[in-house]
């Protein structure tokens, strides 16, 4: 799923279309809910790194959504 989502990301880089990137973001918030929740039920030993990085990984797709709605509200 992450894969998916950088695919996705990779292209809205190249391709400047919205529905790459909408897509890509929601994938990187799916995949990251998937990973603390995998990781909540079955911790790894290396548990602490891969919540940090699911976290992070959030919060950027979190932000990436609040400045598309920013620029949505802009518009109208």
């Amino acid at each position: 799923m992450l894969g998916m989502a950088l695919i996705m990301l990779t292209i809205s880089t190249f391709i400047a279309d919205l529905p790459y990137l909408v897509l890509g973001l929601s994938f990187v918030v799916g995949a990251s809910a998937s990973i603390l929740v995998r990781e909540a039920i079955a911790p790894t030993p290396q548990s602490r790194v891969t919540k940090i990085t699911a976290l992070l990984l959030l919060v950027v797709s979190i932000y990436g959504f609040a400045d598309l709605l920013k620029l949505f509200i802009s518009f109208t």
